[in-house]
């Protein structure tokens, strides 16, 4: 304690040292010639239109002396103006700076030590500069750091265990004055590895093994302590070291926690070590003494200086399962009188449940709605809540809601103000789910009570209600019925027959706009195979307004192409219609149509509408050829078959459009009697003949249904005479079904 003694009182002269030299400096500036300027509360600025003719520091003091990390020290400057008697403090308007800022920073002429050295401070206003030296110091030679209870320094660098205690101070030494002091408390402690070793005003905490650095700063001064902390024993054990099995309900069992360390006897250290459950809801562990809780698995952990072990605890149900029943969630309305029971039955083994109703734990989560006693559950308010029964760490749920009290019940899908009421239809095994039903409560609310009501049907043959579905047994008409607490609600059902496909003569159709048709013929084929004229039972529908639809009849608006839809029971069917105008005249090329044996033929057909525009309907009228031996049809082409003639037969808007059609041979030249060349005198007349030669080897005279030309009118040609006029050569060409054929004549 004398050296301790010692140290503080070294330690205050060093301080009074220090304050002398600061009082020294205060004095000789408040003796100087500019101690009235110094004294100014705030700094001036110098006009711009003012002329500054000199900068002096207020005070001579040089060098100026800081501590690091110690208070600052101002320098203030002083400015001579013209026309003006007295000096003007510029500092604050002035520019500082530092030469070596890592010794001595400066800020509005404040300075401040930050290291150990020297720096030279400029000051710069309005052109003049200033400098002054500023020596930085230590207030300290070094920092001591002692052990509290002894005294004694502690080394750079020192090994301890986990558990030990160790607090330390440091001072602040001045070997010139022999003095120190005890900082302990202004210092700046701090850990390299917290996790190991932390500090607070040099009491450590040690909480791992591992090696970190503390360190301890204090006006400037560093020391740094390297701290190794090993561990106290060598190992931890945990006995039982073993799975620990527990019933739900069973008493506590007991562990031990032991270290041991070569060369040494055990230790226990249960009631010292720290205990912890990962669950405790599950176990619960105190000074090594583990309760059973709930059922589950959880670990068990012993922590001692720095070691841990680890046990796995199991708490098993006293019995195998439990079931309540009923377990489908369940809805009640507010004035069933029939309410709900529920019972719980517990299995242990492979015995014969046992009814536990009374004994287990019963549980609501939502009161206001429902309560529960011994299974008895009581509805008190529309609302939702989780039914629990607990019995020996198992537990069971089911799910109870609660309907308001209600006044009327309707369909939920029905729509409001609709043309027809809300009716349901099937087919013959088909399975569908029940119709929504919800309720109206008496402030208007509307309520699902799909879960709630009584389903029936009225005619079971027709379709019957199983696990909240229709299903259709038979073709007919029946009832579906829905009942609750004195309120009835009913829907008629159709069951129909189902169709395997609908069929037309028809996939497309042209009509006139104005001009009323009947709906194409339908035809409906069901799975069986029987087949039924259903065209006024469909239900027809135009895929926009210019085509309406009434009456069994169809009737186009305005030209255009709409897509008429038919629905019968379960199959659709679609027919493109054309909506033109009326075609007031046809033209058909060629009338008639001439083709040859094996040879092919195409025909067009022109319509012009009333409003005079033209298209080609060619391709949109259904042809049939009336001697299908004669000539064939492809498309607008004809082929010929056999000689003769027939006709092509179409109708469109209801006209019936007519083309002949004359198959004959083909030609395969013309041929004269006379000579390549005749020899006349002039005045002298002659006879001609033209013989067409077909491929079936037939020779027809032509003469009469040739054309003729004759080259120049040195002769008179007339049909089958030809006359010399005067002297010189001509030539006649006749022409006849593509063939042509020429005869020279020689006048002299």
């Amino acid at each position: 304690m004398s050296n301790l003694t010692g140290h503080k009182r070294s330690f205050g002269r060093k301080m009074t040292t220090w304050l002398a030299s600061l009082l020294a400096v205060t004095l000789i500036i408040g003796i100087s010639p500019w101690h009235s300027v110094a004294s100014a509360s705030t700094t001036t600025k110098t006009s711009t239109a003012e002329t500054v003719t000199g900068l002096q520091f207020e005070s001579t003091v040089t060098p100026v002396h800081v501590i690091v990390d110690g208070s600052s020290v101002q320098m203030k400057v002083l400015a001579s103006i013209k026309g003006e008697t007295n000096l003007r403090d510029v500092t604050g308007a002035a520019t500082w700076t530092s030469s070596n800022p890592s010794a001595v920073t400066v800020e509005n002429g404040w300075v401040k030590g930050a290291g150990k050295g020297t720096s030279e401070i400029t000051v710069k206003y309005q052109g003049f500069t200033l400098k002054k030296t500023v020596v930085s110091e230590f207030m300290y030679d070094k920092l001591i750091v002692r052990n509290a209870d002894s005294g004694q320094e502690v080394e750079a660098s020192m090994t301890t265990m986990l558990g030990a205690k160790h607090k330390w101070k440091v001072f602040a030494s001045d070997k010139s004055s022999n003095t120190e002091n005890d900082v302990t408390a202004e210092a700046l402690w701090s850990t390299a590895d917290s996790n190991i070793v932390d500090v607070d005003k040099g009491v450590l905490d040690i909480k791992s093994a591992g090696t970190t650095k503390i360190t301890v700063k204090h006006k400037g001064i560093t020391k740094t302590i390297e701290v190794k902390v090993e561990y106290a024993y060598d190992e931890l054990k945990l006995s039982p070291n073993k799975l620990i099995e527990f019933q739900y309900g069973g008493a506590e069992y007991a562990l031990t926690a032991t270290t041991e360390k070569k060369g040494s006897t055990a230790e226990d250290v249960t009631l010292k070590a720290t205990w912890s459950s990962s669950d405790s809801n599950i176990v619960q562990v105190k000074d090594g003494k583990v309760k059973p809780i709930n059922v589950g698995t959880a670990t068990v952990t012993v922590t001692y200086l720095g070691r841990s072990k680890s046990v796995t605890a199991v708490v098993r149900p006293s019995h195998h399962a439990i079931r309540i029943t009923p377990d489908e969630d369940q809805h009640v309305m507010l004035g069933d009188t029939k309410g709900i029971k529920l019972e719980l039955f517990a299995q242990k083994d492979l015995a014969t449940p046992d009814n536990v109703t009374t004994s287990a734990e019963w549980r609501s989560d939502n009161v206001m709605a429902v309560t529960v006693e011994n299974g008895v559950v009581q509805a008190k308010a529309a609302g939702t809540a989780k039914i629990t029964a607990s019995y020996n760490g198992l537990s069971k749920s089911v799910n109870v809601t609660v309907y308001p009290k209600i006044e009327k019940l309707e369909w939920t899908d029905a729509k409001e103000n609709a043309k027809e009421p809300f009716k349901q239809e099937l087919y013959v095994e088909d399975v569908k789910p029940l119709p929504k039903v919800q309720g109206i409560t008496f402030g208007g609310d509307k309520v699902d009570l799909s879960n709630v009501v009584t389903y029936m049907s009225s005619n079971p043959a027709v379709f019957e209600v199983e696990d909240d579905k229709m299903k259709a047994l038979s073709s007919g008409d029946a009832q579906l019925l829905v009942t609750s607490n004195g309120l009835a609600l009913s829907t008629d059902v159709k069951v129909l027959r189902k169709a395997l496909m609908l069929s037309t003569d028809k996939t497309e159709m042209s009509i006139v706009t104005g001009r009323e048709v009947a709906l194409p013929k339908t035809t409906v084929i069901f799975t069986n195979g029987e087949e039924l004229d259903v065209t006024q039972d469909i239900k027809w529908e135009a895929s926009n307004t210019n085509l309406l639809i009434r009456d069994g009849k169809m009737k186009g608006l305005v030209p255009s192409r709409v897509t008429l839809n038919g629905t019968y029971s379960n199959v659709k069917i679609s027919i493109k219609i054309t909506i033109e105008q009326e075609v007031v005249r046809f033209v058909i090329e060629p009338n008639p149509v001439y083709v040859n044996i094996n040879k092919s033929k195409s025909f067009k057909v022109t319509g012009v509408y009333r409003d005079g525009k033209k298209a080609t309907l060619t391709s949109r009228i259904d042809w049939k050829v009336e001697n299908d031996s004669i000539a064939s049809l492809r498309g607008s082409s004809v082929k010929g078959l056999a000689l003769g003639s027939t006709k092509i037969i179409g109708e469109y808007q209801g006209n019936q459009l007519v083309i002949p059609v004359h198959v004959k041979p083909r030609l395969l030249k013309l041929e004269t009697n006379a000579s390549s060349s005749l020899k006349m005198t002039v005045g002298q007349t002659a006879d001609w003949k033209v013989n067409a030669i077909y491929d079936t080897g037939e020779v027809v005279d032509v003469t009469s249904q040739v054309k003729y030309v004759p080259s120049s009118s040195k002769v008179k040609v007339e049909r089958g005479k030809v006359t010399a006029v005067t002297k010189g050569s001509a030539s006649v060409k006749f022409t006849f079904d593509g063939k042509s054929v020429s005869m020279r004549v020689s006048v002299k």
